[in-house]
């Protein structure tokens, strides 16, 4: 079974002004379901030049302090064609800190993962990157995405013992 929590700015125009950072995450619902849980896995968007990658970059950096569910999702986009990333560097682009939502599990780490711009982008039709039309405009690099990431997600839980 997994939890899911989303953070979303729903605003018609300058959701910018919403972002907060990951080791901000104060939400009492997101701190409680990671408080509960051995893994956590978070989803990010970054621009390319906010990781150091060349512009238009398709790539998901790939960050966290478990290293075992960083090494399986690594595997995982490279067996799917998707170019990981190792996330260093800025702090909270490689979610490195303990107090990054990420790893406030019960294993204190998790992984993170920030996807460029350019590899959001290619996951829907062109033009339908917006919250009213992405769910009916999904392209197979979404489902190569989340496959890969489930499958990462899979490997990790296997090797583990419930406390």
């Amino acid at each position: 079974m997994h939890d899911f929590w989303m953070f979303e700015g729903l605003m018609s125009g300058g959701n910018g002004t919403l972002h907060v950072t990951s080791i901000h995450c104060d939400d009492t619902i997101a701190r409680s379901l990671c408080a509960g849980s051995l893994n956590v896995l978070s989803l990010h968007g970054c621009k390319p030049e906010q990781a150091g990658l060349e512009p238009g970059a398709a790539d998901v950096l790939v960050g966290g302090l478990n290293p075992t569910f960083r090494q399986y999702l690594m595997e995982e986009f490279t067996a799917a064609g998707i170019r990981g990333v190792t996330a260093s560097g800025e702090e909270e682009i490689a979610g490195i800190d303990p107090d990054n939502i990420c790893n406030r599990t019960l294993l204190g780490m998790g992984a993170q993962l920030e996807m460029t711009t350019a590899l959001r982008t290619a996951m829907f039709a062109a033009g339908k990157d917006t919250v009213a039309d992405r769910a009916t405009n999904l392209l197979p690099s979404f489902w190569t995405f989340a496959t890969a990431t489930r499958r990462a997600i899979d490997r990790v839980e296997a090797g583990q013992t419930v406390l």
